[in-house]
This record gives C-alpha cells, structure tokens and sequence, in this order.
C-alpha cells in the first residue's frame, strides 16, 4: 500500500470510475454507480486518510501525464452507454442513469479542468468539446477568468460566509455565464470566438439528441444538471469565506489533503498551489496549511447540510482569516522597519 500512496501510477486508479460506470450503465445497474460515489468512496477516502500519490516531486514527462486524457475518453464511452440505456430505459433507471451521469461528468471535469491548463491547442480544443458535453460550454473563458479575478463572487466559485450552497450554486454558474460573455471582462471588449461557438454546439447536441429520442435529450439535461451542481458545489467548497480579503491575506482556497481525493480527481485538491501557478502539471502540485477537515467526497456531504457545514466552516474561516490578517500586518510592519533603517 506504500508503493501505490507515494506513486503516480495510483492516479491511473481514477479510471476505474469512468469504467465501472459504463460496465453498470451497460447491465441496467446505474443506481449502484451512484451508491457507491456516494457512500463507499466516502468512507474509502476517510480510511486510507490523508497524503496524495506523488505531490510535490520534480518529474519529468511521464505516463501519469496520460491519465486525463484517457479519463476523458473513458468518461465519452460510459456516456454514450448511458444515452444508449436511456433511449429505452425505465424511468427509474433514466432517473438514475442522470445522476450517475452527473456525479460522473463531474468527477471528470478534474481531468478534463487539467486538460484545459495544457499549452497545446489540441487538448484546449478536446476540452472545450468535452466541456460542452458536461453541460458547461463556457468553462474555459470563464475558468480564466477565476483565475484572474480569484475571490470576486461576480465570476463565479467564491462564496461569502454563510451562503449555503443551494443560494450559491444557480449564483455562480450564472456569473461564470454572464462574466465569460460580457464585453468588460475581455481586453479590448472582444468576446472569444470560442464562446458562441461551444454554445451553438451545445444546442446542436440537444438538438440532435431530441430528434433521435426524447429520453436521451432529458437524460442530456438531466446529467448536465447534476454535474453542474456538484461542480459549482466543489468550487464553494475550495473558495468558501475567500471573497473580498484576497489581497490582504493572501488566501486562495482551501485545500484536500484526502490521498483518495486527490488520485480521482489529479491532485485537483491542492488548489492554492494552482492558483499560484496554473500551467503546474497536477503531479507536482503540494497542499498548503488551509486544509478542509476532511476529502471532496465526504465534505461533498456536509455542503448540503448547510447547519453542519456552517457549524465546522465558519469558525474554521474566521480563525483563518484573523491569523492571516495579523501576519500580514506584521510583515508590513516589519519591512517599513527595514525600509527605515536602510534610511
């Protein structure tokens, strides 16, 4: 069990979704896919407990480099199993065929968010179709634009203390949308190309879906649904209380030190050192000192049970900010010292 925590060959266990998903979506089984995403990874991730397969290390190019892309294509072929299924499925495994299609496509936004981050035209090109399919054609204008304006709730992800995320979800995936097309949030006000382009996919895709069944449309829409909401849910996770004090505290995000977590979803938990430096390859990202109590998968959980998320988070949030604060205070106390006595 050493070896495969402190290898990044354990990241190729996140293909084991995509494809335990096509093989239950194929014999009629896609409730089970859904119980086990949502009880038995949780429960596997607290476990195995904390750490991440390989983080942190200096590597040159090697195989883990393959697990997005392969993800993404393994991720395609369940999906397309699921729309085969729905076409003639039942209602309560069209129903389930949605969400386990949702929570799925979710997990493979990790993969393909990495995928988005590569230099190379053609994996901008293969995620911006792959973003479409996951109901969000403006995922990559909008991501950079969190980037650049990271803590400002009006570009999605960060949410102010005591939003719950059932007020935060619609909110965000609205700024995104709204921040990705406005002319201001663009140099020059030129609105990208790609945009229009992704969405008229989008609407062909539903289009053609409709034409071929009705079920498969409403299973599209149904899984874009659900992946929207645990994506946006993610994101009020890691930039939960963040908003407004960016500059002051230097505070991104939390992060997910949850070994299990973080080989799913390609050190997708290690979200500071993201912030920090987009263009690291997920192998070599490291966890900060802001960590949630616990992995995406279980804290997942919490979110929807507003009481008890506000209850651990908030505390956690103000402490953090509070010491945050008075260490910025100090270190610009201390340099106008030093600033003095070069004087």
């Amino acid at each position: 069990m050493t070896f495969w925590r402190n290898s990044g060959r354990a990241f190729w266990l996140s293909l084991t979704l995509p494809t335990a998903a096509g093989a239950l979506f194929f014999v009629g089984r896609p409730w089970t896919f859904v119980a086990v995403v949502l009880f038995v990874v949780p429960a596997l991730d607290a476990t195995i407990g904390r750490g991440a397969p390989k983080s942190g290390q200096a590597i040159e190019k090697t195989d883990e480099d393959q697990v997005p892309a392969w993800f993404a294509f393994s991720w395609a072929l369940a999906l397309g199993i699921g729309a085969y299924r729905a076409s003639t499925a039942s209602w309560v495994e069209l129903v389930g065929l949605g969400v386990a299609c949702g929570v799925l496509s979710a997990t493979a936004m990790a993969h393909l968010h990495e995928l988005t981050h590569r230099p190379a035209r053609i994996w901008q090109h293969v995620s911006d179709l792959a973003f479409v399919v996951a109901g969000y054609p403006h995922y990559r204008v909008a991501h950079q634009l969190h980037h650049r304006h990271v803590g400002n709730p009006q570009f999605g992800s960060t949410a102010s203390l005591g939003t719950t995320v059932w007020c935060h979800v619609g909110r965000s995936y609205a700024a995104g949308l709204l921040s990705s097309f406005s002319r201001r949030s663009h140099p020059g006000g030129k609105v990208p190309y790609s945009l229009f382009r992704n969405a008229l996919f989008a609407i062909l895709l539903l289009g053609f879906a409709a034409l071929l069944q009705w079920k498969i449309a409403l299973f599209y829409i149904g899984y874009a649904v659900v992946s929207v909401f645990v994506v946006e849910a993610v994101g009020y996770m890691q930039h939960y209380g963040f908003d407004a004090d960016i500059s002051r505290t230097a505070l991104t995000s939390w992060d997910v030190d949850f070994w299990l977590s973080n080989c799913l979803l390609v050190n997708n938990g290690f979200h500071n050192a993201h912030h920090q430096d987009g263009e690291t390859p997920y192998q070599s990202l490291t966890a900060q000192r802001t960590t949630l109590p616990g992995g995406y998968f279980q804290m997942l959980w919490l979110t929807l049970l507003s009481p008890f998320w506000f209850s651990i988070m908030n505390r956690r949030t103000k402490v953090l900010l509070r010491r945050r604060r008075r260490q910025s205070v100090t270190l610009r106390n201390q340099t106008s010292c030093d600033v003095c006595e070069i004087r």
